[in-house]
């Protein structure tokens, strides 16, 4: 058996297969799955090593600090990267920039919809929630209005469209592999699922103090009102098999509920709560993304650029993604940030100019995308792109990574062609875990990333106004439900009884 890495013909293995350095400093780097993204949200280039090649996967592009997902896929608190993908390099950490943290704080929108959703839905939502208003605030009252009414998917299905479909889409993908593996009931519906409740009181916005951004988005002020929150977990459908695996640690019989008074924050802090709506087409939709990152803005002093970033699409799925590949190569943080889906990110096409002052003038990696052959198919709102061989030329010396089935081939100057199947993983934990690892969690490891081999991980696109955009929520959505689809029933059981232990 050989592995990537190496000298000869044989490797031994070791933390990082593909001879990949640890950053030094700030965060602690995740180990890569195949076909890594670039390392930050929202595809922000990671700063080039020292003296070596730029960090990718097998696959070839970059990687990519997404948030890590717990067991069940979902995104654990905290971020493990840098708003920017960047780590000290020894010294003195350099002193962090607050308004950075919009392209996280975005991110974490993004996944609190498509993820904490998926179990707390209350009941199915108004089909006309989702039609768009006139006008900017009745845009915003519609959306206190739907938390009012308790209905949480009601709640998503008032976001402006773009929003409300990575909600919808992951939703009824993530319920599906939940019902296959024995964690959700089989009758669960992903628009009936419950587990939390809103309540809105006296809500009360100021008209007259609206701030018009641009001509598609205005920050609606609300001064008055409280709001209700009721968590409880019994209504969740969960199997009964896993209630009663885990019900010593899950209080299954009481509801804990906390009031925000909107009233008082506002006297508190001395200003409105800026509720964001922005015009999609000729109507107007309450955006969760825009609301949270104008709450960092106000937080910071910072005003919203005069003019954002326009976005530039390619003509096909496969091309935008090798644009991205090449701007991240290329420090190009312009085109990164063109290359992102205007109705998904539009908010960091707005917010661009700030975002490129706070990160500052970038180096080139130096290095050279030679050829990317790619694999094309459909998937949940957009088509997946999978790498089947990509050749990167940096410092004088091209290494070239090939997929063969179920089997990634790296062709490393000085160590000739080395190569990786899904069938060798588990013995390779075996021999690096040793007997630090339980057996139970090897097998459900090597499993379920032989699996990903196998079923081969990309980056998704999307389709806006006929041209094509790389979307990073999206690729991550799709990254955590090819990890869910390599699991069977039995690891479940597997993992509950080793978390017990």
């Amino acid at each position: 058996m050989s592995y990537p890495g190496g000298g000869g013909d044989q490797w031994q293995p070791q933390n990082n297969p593909y001879g990949q350095q640890p950053q030094q400093g700030g965060y602690q780097q995740q180990p890569q799955q195949p076909g890594g993204y670039p390392q930050q949200p929202g595809g922000y280039p990671q700063q080039p090593q020292q003296g070596g090649y730029p960090q990718t996967g097998p696959q070839g592009f970059p990687q990519q600090g997404y948030p890590q997902t717990g067991p069940q896929g979902f995104p654990q608190q905290g971020f493990p990267q840098q708003p920017y993908g960047y780590a000290p390099m020894g010294g003195e950490p350099p002193k962090k920039k607050r308004t950075g943290l919009v392209v996280t704080a975005v991110v974490a929108v993004l996944l609190l919809i498509g993820g904490g959703v998926t179990f707390f839905a209350i009941q199915k939502a108004d089909p006309g929630a989702n039609a768009g208003q006139d006008s900017p605030a009745v845009a915003a009252k519609n959306l206190v209005e739907q938390l009012g009414s308790g209905d949480v998917v009601g709640i998503m299905a008032s976001l402006a469209p773009a929003e409300a479909a990575l909600s919808k889409d992951y939703m009824d993908s993530m319920t599906k592999e939940m019902k296959r593996l024995e964690i959700l009931k089989q009758e669960a519906d992903p628009n009936k699922l419950s587990g939390v409740e809103f309540k809105s009181e006296n809500i009360k916005f100021d008209e007259a103090k609206a701030e018009k951004i641009n001509d598609h988005l205005t920050i609606n002020k609300l001064v008055e009102g409280k709001i209700t929150i009721t968590s409880d977990a019994s209504k969740i459908p969960l199997t009964d098999k896993l209630v009663d695996a885990i019900g010593d640690d899950l209080n299954l019989t009481s509801s804990k509920s906390e009031t925000f008074d909107i009233t008082a924050e506002v006297a508190k802090r001395g200003t409105p709560i800026g509720i964001a709506s922005i015009k999609v087409g000729d109507k107007w939709y309450p955006s969760a993304f825009y609301t949270i990152a104008n709450a960092i803005l106000e937080e910071d002093k910072k005003k919203w650029p005069a003019q954002g970033i326009a976005p530039q699409g390619a003509s096909s799925a496969e091309d935008a993604a090798k644009q991205m590949v090449n701007a991240a190569l290329d420090a190009d943080l312009t085109k990164v940030i063109a290359l992102l889906p205007p109705d998904e990110a539009g908010v960091l096409q707005d917010l661009g100019p700030l975002l490129l002052a706070e990160a500052g003038k970038q180096k080139p990696t130096g290095a050279k995308l030679n050829a990317l052959e790619t694999d094309v198919k459909d998937v949940a709102g957009g088509k997946q792109v999978t790498v089947k061989k990509v050749s990167i030329t940096a410092e004088g010396e091209t290494v070239t990574i090939t997929r063969e089935g179920d089997c990634y081939a790296a062709d490393v100057p000085g160590q000739g062609s080395q190569k990786l199947c899904a069938d060798e993983i588990t013995q390779l934990l075996q021999q690096q875990g040793g007997k630090k690892i339980p057996a139970e969690a090897v097998e459900i490891i090597g499993r379920v990333a032989g699996s990903v081999m196998k079923t081969g991980v990309g980056v998704v696109t999307t389709e806006v106004d006929g041209k094509w955009y790389v979307s990073p929520v999206r690729s991550y959505y799709e990254l955590a439900l090819t990890l869910f689809r390599g699991f069977e029933p039995k690891d479940v059981d597997a993992l509950i009884a080793l978390l017990k232990k």
